[in-house]
């Protein structure tokens, strides 16, 4: 055997140790779902009981691969990591859904614990409130466990050296920019997740003091801090009080916040949210939009502060992909209902839990059309685009308008094959938007209090694999594909 075959085993292997972890850590998470089954008497202990064992095995198998303390990962074991992981987990996390019978065939349970992990949030299932408390459990924790990001809580716990950690961390935080508090990627993973995890806590308190029980608020504070969206009521948020809903707004804005500048606020150093321009455009749009729905739903709902409560809600919820319905938003107006589409491509700030292309690179993309076309009049000046006062180099533009135009090259082909499935295309449209940008409901049948069981096979495994790539941002998917990335 050649030294570069060994080598390229050797490089095989730690792939496979690193994805044993996470399986392991997974099925960890999973049987933490039967501490709800056993508090209420559900009969999924014994299924939950049977995939964890399975899940754990097969990490088990994984792991033990390979014995070694540190862990080496390049770049492209990174990408390959990060690609390959979120499908073999949700290929676990489908198997107590699958087993128990929850959903119809394994295309459903595949599609809802991918909704999960992408915290997209769109369900097939019909009536969430016949299923047990064990299974609707580890449906929110597959939302709280995408929300964070599956590669920042390994990082968290496993040593790596070798630029291993800032290997992983890249390949999963996509985006213009990645931003870190420490130049340890392991303190920067674990102070995320110290955010997070405090969020999280904020938020199923305050559920639970404003009425919420217990499970409900634990299910929706996982929901809400990962922007996914499942709830443990077929009418969503609309199922809660007038004081519930505005809490969700309140934590719903800040989930769709930079986590790091949560953590500056934290520290009190709020010259860091004045000093992001990003932040400010993201406040900027809520209040239009908000402005503008509010404007066109004035004479639906009982009351100007119903009106003017469902309006905000359900722009935050749009803005930063969360998915929570307080009201069946198919009956508004076209002109509300577009001004919810728009939206629909933004997602809020990079580095928060949502979806979609981030404000961020909106702004990039703005502000780079606005410079062609001063240089258009003015030719032989020289204009940067700058952001936070800062300039942005040119790999940074050209990596914006790359992920732009793949997001609409992927649209276009999902809006094709919904269509060839008797979609009609205007749902085809929305429902491509609302799955790529890990939003959840989308409109028409499957928008407001309606789901996705009713599309075909072929439709579920569309949207599955769109709210894949749009929870890995384009790239980390398609690099992959490329014939470069697999040259030595």
């Amino acid at each position: 055997m050649t030294e570069s075959r060994k080598e390229n085993i050797k490089r095989w292997l730690t792939v496979f140790h690193v994805i044993g972890a996470l399986l392991i850590i997974e099925s960890l998470f999973m049987f933490l779902s039967l501490i709800p089954s056993f508090i209420y008497g559900g009969s999924d202990a014994l299924i939950i009981i049977k995939c964890g064992i399975i899940t754990l095995v097969c990490g088990l198998l994984l792991y033990l691969t390979q014995r070694t303390k540190d862990i080496i990962i390049d770049r492209r074991q990174g990408y390959i990591i990060v690609a390959l992981i979120w499908v073999v987990m949700s290929i676990c996390g489908a198997l107590p859904y699958y087993i128990g019978h929850y959903v119809s065939s394994f295309t459903d349970a595949y599609y809802e614990t991918m909704s999960g992990f992408t915290t997209t949030g769109g369900t097939i299932i019909t009536n969430v409130e016949s299923i047990p408390k064990g299974i609707l459990f580890w449906r929110g924790l597959t939302h709280w466990i995408g929300g964070i990001g599956i590669i920042v809580i390994i990082l968290s716990f496993i040593p790596f050296v070798g630029g291993g950690g800032m290997a992983l961390f890249s390949a999963e935080v996509a985006g213009p920019s990645k931003d870190k508090i420490s130049p340890k990627t392991k303190q920067t993973s674990k102070i995320l997740l110290m955010v997070y995890s405090s969020l999280t806590i904020l938020y199923l308190l305050t559920y639970w003091i404003l009425g919420m029980n217990f499970f409900d608020a634990i299910c929706h504070a996982f929901a809400t801090i990962a922007t996914g969206g499942f709830s443990t009521k077929n009418y969503s948020a609309a199922a809660f009080s007038p004081a519930i809903q505005y809490a969700m707004i309140i934590f719903m804005t800040l989930s769709g916040t930079n986590l790091l500048l949560i953590y500056y606020s934290y520290k009190k150093k709020f010259s860091k949210l004045k000093q992001n321009e990003e932040f400010r455009v993201y406040l900027g749009v809520i209040i239009i939009t908000l402005l503008i729905v509010f404007f066109w739903t004035t004479n639906i709902g009982s009351n100007i502060e119903e009106t003017f409560r469902n309006a905000l809600f359900q722009v935050l919820s749009i803005l930063t992909t969360t998915g929570f319905v307080s009201c069946d938003y198919n009956q508004w107006p076209t002109p509300a209902i577009v001004a919810l589409i728009i939206i629909m491509w933004s997602g809020a700030m990079s580095g928060s839990t949502t979806g979609g292309l981030k404000i961020v690179r909106i702004i990039l993309l703005f502000k780079n059309a606005k410079n062609i076309i001063t240089k258009g009049i003015h030719s032989n000046a020289f204009i940067p685009v700058k952001l936070d006062n800062k300039v942005v180099s040119d790999d940074v533009i050209y990596n914006v308008l790359a992920v732009f135009i793949l997001y609409v090259i992927v649209v276009v082909i999902s809006i094709l094959i919904l269509v060839s499935t008797n979609i009609s295309l205007e749902e085809s449209i929305v429902t491509t938007l609302s799955s790529i940008t890990n939003i959840g409901p989308g409109f028409g049948k499957s928008g407001g209090f309606g789901n996705y069981e009713y599309f075909s096979d072929l439709a579920k495994w569309d949207l599955t694999a769109i709210m894949y790539i749009g929870r890995l941002e384009i790239m980390t998917v398609f690099v992959i594909f490329t014939p470069s990335f697999w040259k030595r």
